[in-house]
């Protein structure tokens, strides 16, 4: 993770010219992958309305059409009052605005904040596709970072999951960007008290039932002790260059050892996937369940171990397993089972119907 320049207050308004760095390392500062189009996610707390702001200097600069994208996830009773008073304040700056609605959002009884943050991604997912928007902008800033960095520290995820969250991310067709993993959250509101712009409070953020709101806590403590968001940050950017070079090995793989398969799906040489370090398989599995499953977040470690063990032990039973939202079959070619080993990977069908 590249620092802000040296100098630079942490309570400072985050200039024009800074964001435009930051998105220029989204594009990996090529000015031909700058698109046409981008969406930008807008919650309307803080963090969305400096991004959304910043966002649209950077459009109108860059000839780039803006549209921010608010979901209504009908948790509160006054989630609809909130996204129309995004929109109103999105209006008088000439932004583009969308609201989106989740249907589901009233009989979520458990796990509310993931289930919330899966059709959030997967409605704005939609949004974009549907209108050949290639970049969505979501405003995780550093401290999100290292609330993310020991969330996963909490769960065990291993030496990869320590990179936190990516600068990019392709959420099944559409590439999520962070240009604010290097910003501070107090340079966010006060870039939004510079330009007089007001935002929402979610009450949910200070309830304690929610994990990520304990780590805040948490961290809080932490900072006292010499560990801060910053220097969790920059040890999560420390490890995102080791899984940087780890995925360009496992993009190797996938460049010769898988090929597209009908209705979808994808076939693997085993003996070339079997073949590579354990890490580079775990990558390698990662992304074709990404790409095939189109989920926005990639399944829990724990379980992607368990499908690779699977894979590596080669028994004749079960042939096939599910995990994110796909299909992964064991085959043979030949009518025996001493031809060459591949592995199938499919949309997962209906449950009703999978035998």
């Amino acid at each position: 993770m590249d620092d802000m320049p040296d100098g630079v207050p942490s309570c400072s308004a985050l200039n024009e010219a800074e964001f435009a760095r930051l998105m220029g390392l989204c594009f990996d500062d090529k000015p031909d992958r700058v698109p046409t189009s981008v969406a930008v996610a807008v919650s309307g707390g803080a963090d969305s309305m400096a991004l959304c702001l910043l966002s649209r200097v950077w459009a109108h600069k860059n000839e780039v059409a803006l549209t921010a994208l608010t979901v209504d996830h009908g948790l509160r009773k006054n989630s609809a009052d909130e996204a129309a008073q995004v929109g109103a304040w999105l209006a008088a700056r000439g932004i583009r605005h969308q609201v989106l609605k989740w249907a589901g959002g009233a009989d979520v009884q458990s796990r509310v904040q993931e289930r919330a943050r899966d059709a959030r991604y997967a409605l704005m997912r939609d949004w974009c596709l549907d209108r050949g928007v290639a970049y969505l902008l979501v405003a995780h800033h550093q401290e999100d970072q290292a609330e993310t960095v020991l969330m996963r520290l909490k769960k065990q995820s291993g030496l990869l999951g320590l990179a936190g969250m990516a600068r990019t991310r392709d959420l099944g067709g559409v590439l999520l960007l962070r240009p604010l993993l290097d910003v501070k959250k107090s340079r966010l509101r006060q870039t939004l008290k510079d330009t007089d712009q007001d935002w929402v409070e979610d009450p949910s953020n200070d309830n304690l039932a929610f994990e990520r709101v304990r780590i805040r806590k948490f961290l809080a403590h932490l900072e006292h002790e010499g560990v801060s968001a910053e220097r969790l940050a920059a040890a999560a950017s420390a490890v995102g260059r080791v899984r940087t070079v780890l995925e360009c090995a496992a993009d190797d793989v996938i460049s010769t050892a898988v090929v597209a398969q009908g209705a979808g799906g994808l076939c693997i040489d085993a003996s070339l996937f079997l073949g590579v370090p354990r890490t580079v398989r775990q990558l390698v599995l990662a992304k074709l369940l990404a790409q095939i499953g189109g989920r926005g977040y990639p399944s829990a470690r724990s379980k992607l171990d368990s499908l690779l063990t699977w894979m590596e032990a080669q028994e004749s039973t079960p042939v096939a397993r599910t995990l994110g939202g796909c299909a992964v079959r064991r085959t043979h070619k030949g009518r025996d089972k001493t031809g060459t080993l591949s592995f199938l990977i499919s949309p997962e069908g209906p449950r009703g119907g999978r035998k």
